[in-house]
């Protein structure tokens, strides 16, 4: 399977991507990356473009880690060019023929190091191919996104002009600029813009001065934030913008805006003696938020029970004990109803919003 053509990738080019196929049609696919620097002419392929394709996870399948092959980058270089300059002078290496060999010195010779973790491998890849391949910066906060948001950045193109929304996502591509007539009796000026990439896409976002001075020391690129905003659109246009009301820390949600907790227990599966379980342990968290139990029968039946007298805490120690009783799923926050502020009026940020 194709994930990605080879010219497309950055530094990489058409040049690059014919003395790749080239290299591998004559001689098989590549058992490392000295194999690699041993079979493709350098000058069609040199250092920017090799670091491009291992940032990019072309090399992944080849039994290293990223950050294994740009450490010996420049080793596997100069041996590739060193094998590369025998050839042309017309020797051969003792052991050019020996699969194995080879791949037992390159083995040895990789140094132990640490992969990237997922942020920098998902950066490199963004970087080198402009959007994320393997994963994306926002996978492991799906289930918050769902909990929590009101709509997606698809979804809000497709609203009403000063229709209310609670978004979240990371932040790109953010400017900072300045009004040139900040509004009359106000001391703020400065004002950001930014690019809300979620699961979904992208959508463009401004908050205007007065929030500014509030939540501006959030906006910093690739932060992860929800927020309260606006849709703005010109009438017939198709471009959306989104008017930031209020941003918001991940990690605050559950506390400001979560009413309850939903527990499933299965029947079949943990029977009466979880259910049992399962009370001793919400015993131990008392608190605000409500508790709902999802009890799933043996003959597929379901039944919803409100626990008035059981309220409980939000408690991350409460999730790890009901998940290692009951197994991962079977416990959901459930957000509360939100209610946005009302949106700017004034048309001079409207304007500004659109040009």
């Amino acid at each position: 399977k194709i994930f990605f053509g080879l010219s497309a990738i950055k530094s990489c080019g058409i040049g690059a991507a014919e003395a790749i196929v080239a290299a591998r049609k004559k001689g098989g696919a590549f058992a490392s990356l000295f194999d690699y620097c041993e079979r493709v002419d350098p000058q069609a392929c040199n250092r920017a473009t090799i670091e491009t394709l291992i940032k990019a996870g072309a090399f992944d399948s080849l039994s290293a880690k990223r950050s294994q092959w740009l450490a010996v980058l420049e080793r596997a270089m100069q041996s590739g060019a060193a094998v590369l300059a025998d050839r042309r002078s017309g020797q051969r290496g003792l052991f050019e023929d020996t699969a194995d060999d080879t791949a037992t010195t390159v083995a040895v010779s990789l140094p132990d190091i640490p992969e990237y973790d997922e942020k920098q491998r998902l950066a490199m890849e963004k970087e080198v191919l402009g959007f994320y391949l393997s994963s994306h910066p926002l996978s492991e906060h799906e289930a918050t996104l769902r909990t929590y948001c009101s709509h997606t950045s698809a979804q809000v193109a497709r609203l009403d002009a000063r229709t209310e929304v609670f978004v979240a996502g990371m932040l790109a591509a953010v400017k900072f600029a300045h009004t040139k007539n900040p509004r009359p009796g106000s001391t703020h000026a400065k004002y950001a813009m930014w690019d809300l990439e979620d699961l979904d896409g992208l959508v463009r976002c401004i908050l205007w001065p007065e929030q500014f001075a509030e939540f501006g020391h959030l906006v910093k690129p690739d932060a992860i934030l929800a927020l309260r905003a606006t849709v703005d659109r010109r009438p017939g246009g198709e471009e959306t913008n989104l008017i930031v009301n209020e941003l918001i820390p991940l990690d605050e949600l559950s506390e400001r805006f979560t009413s309850g907790i939903v527990i499933r227990v299965r029947e079949d599966v943990h029977g009466l003696d979880g259910l049992a379980k399962l009370r001793e342990i919400v015993r131990g968290y008392p608190g605000p938020k409500s508790l709902r139990l999802r009890l799933e029968l043996a003959d597929n039946g379901a039944v919803m029970l409100d626990c008035p007298k059981s309220g409980v805490a939000l408690d991350p120690e409460l999730r790890r004990r009901v998940e290692e009783l009951l197994g991962p799923d079977n416990f959901r926050l459930v957000a509360s109803p939100r209610s946005n502020p009302p949106a700017p009026t004034n048309t001079r940020r409207r304007a500004m919003a659109r040009s």
